[in-house]
């Protein structure tokens, strides 16, 4: 399936907006021929845009006077309703953006997504996943990572049917393995949500291959691991803490070392180069957030114009692949696990 209407990013959002912002979706016009609508204040986007080079980016800034920050809370959504990030998801909704793109406020948009947009019949709560990166090739899509911190069962079989969606439309795995986080390999090692959710697994059509602890999240146990929201925000978190530490601690024993250890690092620089691409999120971009009837990506509130470019990438990927319909399709294939969409969602 083709989609080539445009992509929506919110120029608000994140913490270098709108320069960089601006400029990965300056990049991903260039680099695609495709359509950027910029949505948020006119006088902060048309300064950046005229001190940047935009020959062959064919882009057009669309209004909105409010902005969402990080500092507000949720209910900002009912006091802010000209902001970038309702009008990002509105020309979603209308049919005249095929994804929206955001580094701003990730509830508020998650919020947004389930008024504005609504829920895929059948889901009852939307997904936040994380690909963390592993040896050798490849992602392990980690989900929920903190958009539903309270699960019960049927929760994460559903999540585990978007992480596979997600693991195969957009980074090309075939038949996604399926695990559970928990705390050991060992089926008598769990508490009562996964047991209850590793039996309704085991009847579903999806390629279940049983508990996957913590240290294995960066192997090649499973493509698609599933947990509640709680957990794997804490995962994700310590995740990427402990990337960064490493790093840095390998700098600082180069730094500080012998000339053999500078001598060591120079010559081990490539391999420093390759870490840091690897675990770096500017290479995945942003992720979708998963259930919603419309493609909405979150991307990093850091996020610099390389990021922002794959975020928009992600987005439009997952508008020509269908995402959204084959995520419905699935779904609505669980009979009894589907359920009425819940109101809130932890």
């Amino acid at each position: 399936m083709s989609d080539s209407r445009p992509i929506a990013l919110d120029a608000m959002g994140g913490d270098f907006a709108p320069a960089e912002i601006v400029q990965g979706g300056v990049d991903f016009a260039r680099e695609t021929g495709r359509r950027v609508l910029l949505v948020g204040r006119p006088e902060r986007i048309e300064p950046v845009l005229a001190a940047t080079e935009t020959a062959g980016a064919d882009v057009e800034v669309v209004p909105a006077r409010d902005v969402i920050g990080f500092d507000d809370t949720i209910q900002a959504i009912r006091r802010k309703r000209n902001s970038s990030l309702h009008v990002g998801t509105r020309l979603v909704r209308d049919g005249e953006a095929a994804g929206f793109v955001s580094a701003g406020h990730t509830g508020a948009l998650m919020a947004l997504g389930k008024v504005v947009l609504g829920v895929i019949p059948g889901v009852q709560r939307p997904a936040l996943p994380a690909p963390l990166p592993r040896r050798g090739e490849g992602y392990t899509i980690l989900l929920d990572v903190g958009a539903n911190v309270d699960c019960r069962p049927e929760h994460l079989v559903q999540f585990a049917v978007m992480g596979t969606d997600y693991a195969a439309r957009i980074f090309g795995v075939e038949r996604p393995r399926v695990a559970l986080l928990s705390i050991g390999e060992e089926e008598t090692k769990r508490n009562d949500l996964v047991q209850e959710t590793a039996e309704l697994l085991r009847g579903t059509s999806l390629n279940f291959v049983g508990n996957c602890e913590g240290n294995s999240l960066f192997s090649d146990v499973a493509d698609v691991v599933v947990c509640d929201g709680f957990v794997g925000n804490v995962a994700l978190k310590v995740a990427e803490g402990l990337a960064e530490a490493i790093y840095g601690m390998l700098k600082d024993e180069v730094a500080a070392g012998s000339l053999l250890n500078l001598l060591g690092g120079l010559a081990m620089r490539p391999a420093f180069k390759n870490l840091k691409r690897k675990i770096d999120y500017a290479e995945t971009g942003g992720v979708p957030l998963l259930g919603l009837r419309g493609v909405v990506v979150v991307a990093h509130g850091r996020s610099t114009a390389r990021a922002v470019r794959g975020a928009m990438h992600v987005a439009a990927h997952a508008a020509e692949r269908d995402l959204v319909g084959r995520i419905g399709r699935e779904i609505g294939g669980l009979g009894p696990l589907a359920g009425p969409t819940e109101a809130g969602g932890g």
